[in-house]
């Protein structure tokens, strides 16, 4: 387009040095046409904006990582003007579905149609806008272009895989006999399963006031039954330093291995909590299959973009002295402060279970502390499983 304008300014100086030193309808012709070529450029180029037609379409709204998605769009020449030149830009193009939403560039003819039909592979979880993101409409002389920008793109939500486990180690909550003799689902008030924001008609004895003073608002604590075994499964959600790409694919891994330990449990009618912080503590709890869908949902769409590490969330949540619980812990991020904390609740008698994604066959660089510290976990009796990048989840998480 540069040069464009600068053969166009040169043309533009060239006539009119022409009629300064000659003058006559001739050069005086040709530097009007000169001059008006522009103008008479800039309005047809502005029918085209206005009446070109398009449409566009996906064949699914949700995928599962994996899968492939469809995507079509048609553009249409009603006119029996030529659209000279049109580009195409796609959402998309710079994340998830990076080269494979190239811009299209091309030129329509009179009452003719351009289609395009895109095969998309879903690599990774989450919700993203895929479609037209804008039209630039270059005009005949190539000197200038419109954009056409296209706000409601077509927005898709991809789920996570799920591995299907054979096994996982998590031990079962052993209560007394006198507590077992009861069967009867009665709850054990010497005993905390879980805590969340107080709600009307809650009991102030079930006020935890030592976390409500720290809070700064109520919270209350719910008593695990005497016949339940419970885990609570922590997601740390904080936000990393790493490029979008290598965001994504992190992240996705450490969804995959909290989505493949979600349904184990509930297939097993093992009731979790399943506990993060997205600008306040969250706790969903889910007792049986039918559960799973929710938090399913869930882990599509969450964002890791809290300033709230797991060390805080572990710390603040089991302020209340959870007691007789398994916990399992996702995280991409290991470092002493998470190492010292886990020290001090496995000594409160519970059993933990770590999923280190590491991430360091994604961006070559070694972690010698993560290394120390996951090697020496075990000790301490915490089952560690650290998970690469290309790892497979179920040899891992199975053994």
């Amino acid at each position: 387009m540069k040069k464009n304008r600068a053969l166009y300014a040169a043309l533009l100086v060239m006539s009119f040095i022409f009629i300064y030193f000659y003058g006559g309808k001739i050069p005086y012709t040709i530097f009007f046409i000169v001059i008006s070529l522009p103008i008479v450029s800039f309005i047809y180029t502005l029918i085209v904006y206005v009446r070109f037609k398009f449409l566009q379409t996906l064949d699914k709204k949700t995928a599962v990582k994996g899968d492939t998605v469809s995507l079509t769009i048609n553009i249409t020449n009603e006119d029996i003007m030529l659209y000279p030149y049109i580009r195409v830009n796609f959402y998309g193009a710079d994340s998830l579905f990076a080269n494979q939403l190239a811009p299209e560039s091309f030129s329509l003819s009179p009452f003719k149609k351009s289609s395009f039909i895109f095969k998309l592979e879903c690599r990774y979880r989450g919700c993203y806008p895929i479609g037209i993101k804008s039209f630039e409409i270059e005009d005949l002389l190539g000197i200038f272009k419109l954009t056409y920008l296209f706000s409601e793109s077509k927005d898709i939500t991809i789920y996570p895989r799920i591995i299907h486990l054979e096994k996982f180690n998590i031990g079962s909550v052993f209560l007394s006999d006198s507590h077992a003799a009861l069967n009867s689902g009665i709850e054990d008030m010497s005993t905390v399963s879980s805590i969340r924001k107080y709600a009307g008609g809650d009991s102030f004895k079930r006020i935890h006031w030592k976390l409500s003073a720290k809070m700064g608002e109520l919270y209350v604590k719910n008593y695990q039954s005497t016949t339940q075994t419970n885990a609570i499964l922590f997601l740390d959600l904080e936000k990393s330093d790493y490029s979008f790409e290598a965001g994504t694919i992190i992240e996705d891994k450490v969804i995959e291995c909290a989505a493949s330990i979600v349904y184990y449990c509930l297939e097993n009618w093992l009731p979790i909590d399943f506990v993060y912080y997205s600008s306040e503590i969250v706790s969903v709890e889910a007792k049986n299959p039918g559960d799973f869908e929710g938090i399913y949902s869930l882990l599509s769409k969450i964002k890791f973009d809290q300033s709230v590490g797991i060390k805080d969330l572990l710390q603040i949540y089991l302020l209340g002295g959870i007691k007789n619980t398994n916990i399992i812990i996702f995280t991409s991020k290991i470092n002493y402060d998470l190492y010292n904390e886990l020290y001090k609740i496995n000594f409160l008698g519970y059993k933990i279970s770590l999923i280190y994604v590491s991430p360091q066959s994604l961006t070559g660089e070694s972690n010698s502390e993560a290394d120390s510290i996951v090697s020496s976990l075990p000790e301490l009796g915490v089952n560690t499983y650290k998970v690469g990048i290309e790892d497979d989840i179920k040899l891992i998480l199975e053994r």
